[in-house]
């Protein structure tokens, strides 16, 4: 087996942690956290390490957690941690997946107030038993009750990235299978939504027979539920619908299982002052079906332009494609760059000319590095003598280099102030700076919204990086007057970033439409740390898209002379 050094860390901490939780002694919980720290800066084989013995000659590894070590290379859980899932309710180590809990915070729960799940923790708030607890108050009890609402309503569903890396999964199995005509995905994951609750898919079949084998081989606890209609689990639990049907209600059946409801009902509507019938075995005139060979044919035969899956959400999109009013929205092909990466001189896994070259790759032809400003200590942060030699590599890149040219930019951290954390004097060899929020979340909307309009304001700033802070199904954005952020970002002429990584895709598509009608440039950026995670701007780009984003309301699908 080989040892993730990530697991390893995550297993350190979290008996630092339960350590703290259960109130043993100080000492060895410290020694579990440092050794963390330690672990997480080894760059040479870990597990290789381990087994020679050579970690212990680490400042900050002792017997007590090599020996923990020793049992994760095994493959074992370690015996350390057993002891404390013997000792600590299950209930209450979930306590300390709710954000604003600490150890300390979860002990008091359990052994002062005796809760020992997080159905009892939001019991106890609603009854105020937290507002005279050491450490706690009326405001932290509000916002754990706030936390744990979030934490159920984001249980049941997963990432756009996950959920298009399971289906996609799925459907490469499905479509080497023999029998089958054509295999969708569709609902929520085809319309880009930024968390999705069910999987759908679409299968065209001549017999649907021909499927169930296929089904049950691929598809965990499948089972059928209605003439064509099947549910189970992807692999990692998440809810599946699959449709089976004739070719000839294929397209109809896409349409549908696609959705939105909103959007499905505004087509039935249309076509229904077509005199026409749409169902979702297919578009009927009488009793005679309207043969359409794929969606595209529906919506012509309802006098619409094609609708792109991303757009089909409040329904008033079917009167624009009635109008034949629709954009032409952003293509991955637009993309000629992004300005919000990280590379090794910060908290990246690759060097500024790794990543310029995997850019290169991608057919981009500029790449902006925007590694964290010095506020972001936890982060690497680069000082003024780090940039500056990040520079002079810059410099001779692009002066031996085709085909690319690199940026200098920086993300600077937007103070509490709303000062903006430029390294002193760096200002005049900056090229752009993105400013972006990564602390004091929980200032009031008010003093949020002053400080993020201060730091639009800077003239040095022409990004505004992830602009409400939020990280999906972890965390809501924090409080802020939104629209007048943007209205400043627009006086200012700064771009407003749709943050790329799928834990973020921030600004959402509903404020990345306000601010097109606002006349503001968006700019998608992957904050990639690694090479792959360039490719990110895909997520980005689909919320683009839903936002009804062309290729000219882009900084990033144009020159960067143009930006510059």
């Amino acid at each position: 087996m080989t040892l993730d050094r990530k697991s390893a860390v995550r297993t350190l901490n979290e008996i630092a942690k339960l350590l703290e939780v259960q109130g043993g002694n100080v000492h060895r919980m410290r020694a579990f956290a440092n050794a963390s720290r330690v672990v997480e800066r080894v760059e040479s084989d870990l597990e290789g390490m381990i087994e020679s013995g050579e970690i212990l000659n680490l400042k900050g590894i002792g017997r007590g957690t090599a020996a923990v070590l020793e049992e994760l290379a095994d493959g074992r859980r370690p015996q350390a941690l057993e002891e404390l899932y013997d000792e600590i309710p299950v209930g209450v180590r979930e306590m300390l997946t709710i954000p604003g809990l600490g150890p300390k915070k979860v002990r008091s729960l359990w052994q002062e107030l005796e809760l020992s799940s997080v159905g009892e923790l939001e019991y106890a708030c609603r009854e105020n038993r937290l507002v005279d607890l050491k450490g706690f108050g009326s405001r932290t009890q509000e916002a754990v009750l706030g936390a744990i609402r979030f934490a159920r309503r984001s249980g049941e569903r997963r990432l756009i990235s996950e959920a298009w890396a399971a289906l996609s999964l799925l459907e490469g199995s499905l479509l080497a299978c023999q029998g089958l005509d054509s295999v969708v995905v569709a609902g929520e994951t085809r319309r880009f939504a930024e968390t999705v609750g069910v999987l759908d898919l679409v299968i065209a079949a001549a017999d649907e027979t021909a499927v169930i084998d296929v089904l049950r081989a691929e598809v965990p606890g499948v089972e059928r539920v209605g003439p064509g209609r099947w549910v189970g689990d992807s692999d990692d639990g998440l809810a599946l619908r699959v449709r089976v049907v004739p070719r000839a209600e294929a397209a109809a059946a896409v349409l549908w299982s696609t959705g939105s409801e909103d959007h499905v009902e505004a087509m039935v509507r249309r076509a229904k002052g077509l005199d026409l019938d749409l169902r979702e075995d297919g578009l009927w005139r009488g009793g005679e079906r309207v043969e359409c060979a794929d969606e595209e044919a529906i919506y012509q035969a309802l006098g619409c332009q094609w609708v792109p899956p991303e757009l089909r959400e409040g329904g008033t999109e079917i009167e624009l494609a009635a109008a034949g009013a629709l954009p032409r929205l952003v293509q991955p092909k637009d993309l000629l760059g992004a300005l919000h990466n990280h590379t090794t001189d910060s908290d990246g896994s690759a060097s500024v000319e790794q990543m310029a070259g995997a850019a290169r790759q991608r057919g981009w032809s500029f790449f902006g590095v925007a590694d964290h400003s010095p506020a972001a200590f936890y982060a690497n942060g680069v000082d003024v003598e780090r940039l500056r030699d990040q520079w002079r590599r810059i410099d001779d890149f692009n002066r031996g280099s085709s085909g690319i040219r690199v940026v200098k930019g920086l993300e600077a951290d937007i103070l509490s102030s709303g000062e903006l954390d430029i390294p002193e004097g760096c200002e005049g060899g900056l090229e752009y700076v993105v400013a972006s929020v990564h602390s004091a979340f929980r200032m009031s909307e008010e003093q949020q919204t002053d400080r993020i309009v201060k730091a639009v304001s800077h003239p040095a700033c022409r990004v505004l990086g992830h602009p409400t802070g939020r990280l999906l199904l972890v965390r809501p954005g924090y409080s802020l007057d939104l629209e007048r952020v943007l209205q400043a970002c627009a006086e200012h002429g700064v771009a407003v970033e749709i943050n790329a990584s799928p834990y973020r895709l921030d600004l959402d598509w509903q404020w990345a439409g306000r601010a097109l009608e606002l006349g503001l440039k968006l700019v998608v950026n992957p904050d990639a740390h690694s090479t792959e995670g360039l490719d990110d701007v895909r997520w980005g780009l689909s919320v683009a898209r839903k936002a009804g984003a062309t290729a000219a309301d882009l900084v990033n699908c144009a020159p960067i002379k143009d930006f510059l």
